[in-house]
């Protein structure tokens, strides 16, 4: 562990060596300086955690390398050296940046104690720095990453949205990184110091959606013993994540939008309004423009939350990011498993590749841990991919090896296409990537040819 480095600055011989001995004494890495100039020299050429400065020093004072320090060392703590009748210059040194003063003469353990409580104060503020650092990124871009054009169109959407406090939909398959994009929008810029607080609204009935947002008074209805605060007041400078935003009853979509543009809640029970200020980020897998033409979703909301739409692409549409996406995974759930993970092999790459991934990023994080658990210390192989495991012998061998296995992955995933294309061919080769001879080709190859056999598979898929 390294010693922390103490800098001594006063002209006095006496003072700056007996000083020097009791902080090494004490465990501290001492550099002692004869006047300011040679004080300013040091703080230029090393990183010190402290620095005691005699306020009166021939050449350069207390105060004058105080203020160099602030430019060339700003993480420096000045402790400034004072006499008596230089009380008011020590103050003045205070409003300047210093950290504490002492006067002379001096005890020694009270220099110590103010050193340690300023080392304790630096470590603070460096975990704390660390630890939102740590956050924002833990919660930044986490699975949702890759170099493909249509996510990095999103990144840069994410980025120009976290400097505001503007509302935004986030659309989207399943699976896809709703949430996450979400927590990087909150935490990524103005908001990133107020609470991110999130709901289900598909999981609660209609009551409790709203109990839930903007809170209830007590004796408001049976069981509300307490006045319980929503989570519009719980975000208050924060963001409120909606999540399944389409399956919001009409008489709580009255009130989102009234706390949405008028910035005002009315807890259940309650008669006077309260003032909220948080940014509401909404996600659905659903078409709203749909639910809004079927008049299940109001028009003038969808349009309040709609500011800025995100679309989210599902896996199958940025493939070549898969890669990426399992060796991040890896690399994180390797400390958090305790798993010494050697990577995928060939075969097991291939199989990832050529799946369909309905479950899209958090089906891929979820096959990468079960097989990370599986396969110890080893090499992932395409036996440990819990997507290989229980699928049907290939219909032209009747085996279940692993090339009969990839055939069979293979088969399912063109089939997943056609489907998701109503058997469109020429739609179907493009998301594929192929050329339209190359999937006729597979089709023959793999006896796909009926559409209802297409549709079977991917009813069970």
């Amino acid at each position: 562990m390294r010693k922390s480095r103490v800098l001594i600055a006063d002209d006095e011989k006496t003072i700056r060596e007996t000083l020097a001995k009791v902080l090494d004494e004490t465990g501290f890495s001492v550099t002692v300086a004869a006047n300011g100039l040679q004080a300013a020299e040091y703080l230029a050429q090393t990183q010190f955690d402290v620095a005691l400065l005699d306020i009166r020093m021939p050449g350069m004072d207390g105060l004058q390398v105080l203020q160099k320090a602030r430019q060339i060392s700003p993480s420096t703590s000045i402790i400034i050296i004072t006499a008596f009748g230089t009380v008011d210059s020590a103050v003045n040194a205070i409003k300047m940046g210093a950290s504490d003063y002492v006067m002379k003469p001096f005890v020694f353990e009270d220099i110590i104690i103010k050193i340690n409580r300023l080392l304790d104060l630096q470590r603070l503020t460096e975990e704390n720095r660390f630890l939102q650092t740590e956050l924002r990124e833990r919660n930044k871009f986490d699975g949702v990453f890759g170099t493909s054009k249509e996510l990095q169109e999103t990144l840069v959407t994410v980025e120009k949205l976290a400097q505001t406090r503007t509302t935004a939909l986030i659309t989207g398959e399943s699976g896809t990184g709703k949430e996450v994009i979400a927590r990087a929008i909150h935490y990524g810029g103005v908001t990133r110091n107020g609470r991110f607080v999130a709901i289900n609204c598909a999981a609660l009935p209609e009551n409790l959606v709203e109990s839930e947002l903007f809170g209830h008074k007590a004796g408001a209805f049976s069981g509300a013993t307490s006045t319980k605060l929503g989570l519009f007041e719980i975000a208050e400078g924060g963001t409120v994540f909606l999540d399944e935003i389409g399956a919001t009853p009409p008489s709580i979509q009255a009130k989102l939008l009234r706390a949405i543009e008028e910035k005002q809640i009315t807890p259940i029970g309650g008669t006077e309004p309260v003032r909220v200020d948080a940014r509401v980020l909404c996600a659905t897998n659903t078409d709203l423009r749909r639910e809004v033409e079927n008049g299940r979703f109001r028009e003038d909301l969808y349009y309040r939350l709609s500011v800025v739409e995100i679309l989210l692409p599902p896996l199958r549409k940025h493939r070549d990011d898969i890669p990426l996406l399992v060796d991040h995974f890896i690399r994180k759930l390797s400390s958090e498993l305790n798993k010494g993970c050697r990577g995928v092999s060939d075969a097991a790459m291939r199989a990832i590749m050529t799946y369909s991934w309905p479950g899209n990023i958090r089906e891929l994080r979820n096959v990468i841990e079960r097989a990370m658990i599986f396969a110890d210390d080893r090499m992932i192989d395409a036996g440990d991919l819990s997507f290989m495991l229980g699928r049907a012998p290939d219909p032209a061998t009747g085996q279940s090896d692993l090339k009969s296995a990839m055939r069979a992955c293979e088969r399912q995933h063109i089939m997943g296409a056609l489907t998701a294309n109503n058997y469109d061919k020429v739609a179907t080769a493009r998301d594929l990537n192929v050329g339209l001879s190359s999937l006729y080709r597979k089709m023959e190859e793999l006896g796909i040819g009926k559409k209802n056999e297409a549709e079977s598979a991917e009813s069970v898929a």
